[in-house]
């Protein structure tokens, strides 16, 4: 397959492949129907964009915190939104970013964080906040706005360096796609175009879930720009070309009509927890003593990740070791 250099990239993002037939096909047979996004490029213009399919860890989501409808299209909006902003990472590495929403809608806290090589993990406060819908162009759809409320939208970025960078954002809709392209303009000087869709069925499961964030690179076109936004107004919804059975790199034509895409990176995806039950000791030795002992005396604790739902059970004996050791610390 032919490989083009292009400058003003990195080292490690200088070769690229044009998405052909045959590169799709690849795709297609490699990944089958597990979750995954694509780094594309244009071959014409200096547009860039990462595109996404999360229906797998979407629904493992809605199945760990047994979430209502509603909790599973905000939850789920925020993963893939978490995903989407690894964007700002370098590829591959230990980099994280949490995305955290705070607004005063009865969901409540909104938390999400993802890995730059493509793991996710999030929580919602409230997981059975009931149906919020509205009416969008003859649509009904879930009213993520009402469900979030207003508030603040925290993005915190680990780099690796030491103290994390943290940024916030006031709500500008709750709807999670535009309040990350928001963040994104004010606190990263980034213009982007942000589309996010989870759709729920009947039954409750995810049925397909994605998203996508489109950018200019430093000396893009003001005729591309405009040529991208108008592309990104006449799509459908993105998580009805998923439902259709679109993959990322098919999506990343629609978003990209009328030029040459180029494929520049791959990033399997996947809904993945580092919580143990070595970390869940970690935090019962952190608890006072008198708040052990009166554990010891219930016979037990269960402690659970806020992040995947896991539950880790600490008999009585754990219990009274875990105290000795936290005694013997002190003295």
């Amino acid at each position: 397959m032919e490989k083009k250099k292009i400058g003003n990239l990195s080292q490690r993002e200088q070769f690229v492949k044009e998405l052909t037939d045959r590169v799709k096909d690849d795709l297609k047979k490699y990944f089958l129907d597990r979750d995954y996004g694509v780094v594309v490029l244009t071959k014409e213009d200096a547009l860039r964009a990462l595109i996404v399919r999360t229906t797998n860890l979407c629904e493992i989501a809605r199945l760990r915190h047994k979430l209502s409808p509603m909790a599973t299209a905000v939850l789920g909006r925020a993963l893939t939104g978490a995903i989407l902003l690894t964007s700002l990472l370098k590829h591959g590495t230990q980099q994280r970013v949490l995305l955290r929403i705070e607004g005063d809608g009865p969901i409540g806290l909104v938390v999400a964080e993802a890995n730059a090589k493509g793991e996710v993990r999030g929580f919602v406060q409230n997981p059975n906040v009931p149906t919020f819908v509205k009416e969008e162009n003859g649509r009904r759809k879930f009213d993520i706005g009402k469900a979030v409320g207003r508030g603040v939208l925290t993005v915190v970025k680990d780099l690796g360096f030491g103290t994390p960078y943290e940024s916030s954002v006031p709500l500008v809709s709750g709807e999670i796609a535009q309040d990350i392209a928001y963040y994104l303009l004010k606190s990263e000087q980034i213009p982007s175009a942000v589309s996010i869709g989870v759709l729920v069925g009947e039954t409750g499961k995810v049925e397909a879930a994605g998203g996508f964030i489109a950018q200019p690179l430093p000396g893009a076109s003001e005729k591309a720009v405009e040529k991208l936004e108008e592309n990104v107004k006449k799509m459908p919804p993105i998580s009805s070309l998923i439902k259709e059975g679109k993959r990322p790199e098919e999506i990343s034509e629609l978003l990209f009509e009328g030029f040459t895409v180029e494929l520049l990176a791959l990033k399997e995806l996947s809904f993945k927890c580092k919580c143990s039950k070595e970390i869940a000791r970690g935090g019962l030795l952190a608890m006072p003593a008198e708040e052990l002992k009166e554990l010891i005396k219930e016979g037990g604790a269960s402690i659970k990740c806020n992040f995947c739902g896991e539950e880790y059970f600490f008999t009585k004996e754990e219990l009274e070791e875990i105290l000795n050791e936290k005694e013997k610390g002190e003295n």
